[in-house]
């Protein structure tokens, strides 16, 4: 007589049980971790346009003073144009972009506050922003050029206030140009004090 011995081969892979809870656990964790990096990914946005805009008031300035003649800085859609040109279009919070449909640095000969083909570029800064749900760039007076002389100095104060995206309100900014031409940056709607 022999003895049939059966060995079980031993099985690889995962059940469906073990499945259904990785599925589960990445699921929970997604809820968790999706809204954290939209909210750093439009604070990233918030901060960076703040801080550019910021930048290209302070080198319009200093341009300025170190030529000795006006420059002026104007909202522009047209960046990426062989001839940029000014937007007279009305930035609107929730409707459009406003500014941070890009902006250019020029020399300013006639002091219109919008560029002629002939006057010279400075700087060309192209969009920061791609839709009004993303946020927007508006001034508080609905200035659509602002003009430095051969001084500095801008002669209005402008409040520009760097709209958050709807579902994050706090993430707003505000870049504050005092009439002396010095340019600042606040972290709420409202420019801070001594503007």
């Amino acid at each position: 007589m022999s003895i049939i011995l059966f060995r079980r081969k031993k099985m690889i892979g995962f059940t469906l049980i073990e499945v259904l809870i990785v599925i589960a656990i990445i699921g929970i964790l997604s809820r968790i971790a999706v809204p954290a990096y939209q909210h750093m990914m439009a604070s990233n946005r918030m901060s960076s346009l703040a801080s550019d805009f910021n930048l290209s008031l302070t080198l319009a300035r200093s341009e300025a003073l170190k030529r000795n003649t006006t420059i002026s800085l104007c909202k522009s859609s047209t960046t990426a144009d062989a001839v940029p040109v000014c937007d007279a279009d009305k930035s609107v919070a929730g409707s459009n972009v406003g500014w941070g449909s890009g902006w250019l640095i020029f020399v300013d000969t006639d002091g219109d506050g919008v560029r002629a083909a002939t006057e010279e570029l400075i700087q060309v800064s192209s969009a920061a922003l791609d839709t009004a749900a993303q946020g927007s760039l508006v001034p508080s007076n609905g200035v659509e050029s602002i003009t430095f002389g051969v001084t500095g100095q801008s002669f209005a104060a402008v409040n520009f206030v760097i709209n958050a995206p709807d579902a994050f309100p706090s993430l707003s900014r505000a870049v504050c140009v005092s009439i002396g031409g010095r340019s600042r940056v606040g972290k709420s709607p409202d420019c801070p004090k001594g503007n």
